[in-house]
């Protein structure tokens, strides 16, 4: 099924930006950063006894996982890495990668451009949509309105949007970001409307789990990428505080031992964890949704095909949803994308596309599915998922699913 990040935003930046693939160097490392695990019984005066003969500084520690964030001067970044790795006290030694959100920036507002939740054949970006290629959200909204915690981790959440605001019931910063957990590049408040924006109240958009809280994790800088320790710093966090879900709009090329071990540790707290699996339009995997323990999501477009930038494989990839031209909440008017969002009393909105817009679209109705009587388990929850999408002709060869179907997956 799947398989860390190089901390980048899966929201990739398409569009007029461009579009962004993660490739396997050391640029993708968080430079001078590696991440180090002693084998259990070995003391911390020991530890960090190792650590100062490396001439390393500790940083952090991740205390579930047991793992150092250590400094060590760039030049000897490899060297370091090398000689902890063959220390007989220590289990593993590794990179810190990055990671970025894979996004392509590009109710009031519901019939006319929320075609991923209902598609009616609007026209997005002067292409007719194909009707019903969409998740079917609102006829699950029928039965099931959602109630559960869905952890958005990313660059934070505008505190001040009115349609997020009152969703937000716990945050934190994990970057050391002087802006807190504020979202000042605006991926996070995207990707937070898409699952939990406040809905049926005569204004902005509609999220996919209206009865859904936010959890705001913010483990993706001011520029929109991080550091793997600080995804799964974001991971532990979610689970031990109570996330039923986990959105992880972000990814890198390079696999981690610490990045899978959370993962891990979130998936046997019974969390479900849904991420990007990224915006190169090829089948490289991406992780965590590489993991085993991950739901991988890929792209489709308002024709009900593969987006165009969408990475994909049938041995990796689990599901798709709507990623293209994607409508939702927006931080301000101060991003450093075009076009600028449009705003009114209520705060701002734009487009934006990408796998980072696909997987809260997948995490909202997992929201739905664990209100409903599948919500037994997160394994009962993920099989809903998945044995209840759509099969897209064609598509065969880029997930082993097909596209997400809300309705379908809270139906007795």
């Amino acid at each position: 099924m799947k398989k860390l990040i190089s901390l980048s935003l899966l929201f990739f930046l398409l569009g007029r930006v461009g579009a962004s693939s993660v490739q396997a160097q050391n640029s993708d490392r968080v430079s001078g950063q590696i991440l180090v695990k002693f084998k259990q019984g070995t003391s911390k005066e020991e530890s960090f006894r190792q650590v100062r003969a490396q001439k390393a500084q500790v940083l952090d520690k991740l205390e579930v996982l047991d793992v150092l964030v250590l400094r060590v001067p760039k030049i000897l970044e490899g060297k370091v890495i090398s000689t902890l790795a063959r220390n007989p006290l220590v289990e593993y030694a590794e990179p810190d990668y990055q990671v970025e959100a894979f996004f392509l920036p590009n109710d009031t507002y519901f019939s006319q451009r929320q075609w991923g939740f209902e598609n009616t054949g609007q026209i997005i970006n002067g292409v007719l949509g194909v009707i019903d290629a969409d998740i079917d959200v609102p006829d699950a909204w029928d039965i099931i309105p959602g109630g559960v915690k869905v952890a958005v981790l990313d660059t934070g959440i505008s505190q001040n949007h009115q349609e997020l605001s009152s969703k937000v019931v716990n945050a934190k910063d994990f970057t050391g970001s002087g802006s807190g957990y504020e979202d000042v590049y605006g991926h996070g408040t995207h990707v937070a409307g898409i699952v939990a924006a406040l809905t049926d109240n005569n204004m902005g958009v509609a999220g996919g789990c209206p009865g859904c809280e936010l959890m705001n994790g913010k483990v993706l800088n001011d520029r929109g990428s991080g550091a793997y320790s600080w995804v799964a710093n974001g991971i532990v966090w979610a689970s031990d505080n109570g996330a039923k879900v986990i959105n992880l709009s972000l990814g890198g090329s390079q696999k981690s031992l610490t990045l899978e071990r959370a993962v891990n540790y979130a998936w046997n707290k019974g969390s479900v964890l849904v991420a990007a699996a990224g915006n190169s339009n090829n089948p490289s995997k991406t992780y965590p949704a590489a993991y085993t323990n991950v739901i991988a999501v890929a792209a489709t477009n308002n024709q009900d095909t593969k987006a165009y930038f969408s990475s994909y494989g049938s041995k990796w990839v689990d599901v798709a949803a709507p990623g293209e031209y994607i409508f939702s909440t927006w931080n301000d008017n101060s991003s450093p994308y075009n076009p600028q969002p449009e705003c009114d009393l209520t705060g701002c909105y734009k487009y934006a596309s990408g796998t980072s817009m696909s997987t809260p679209m997948v995490s909202g109705v997992v929201g739905l599915v664990w209100a409903s009587p599948y919500g037994v388990s997160n394994s009962s929850v993920r099989g809903r998922i998945e044995s209840t999408s759509d099969k897209i002709v064609g598509t065969g060869v880029y997930w082993s699913g097909g596209r997400v179907n809300a309705a379908k997956a809270v139906t007795p």
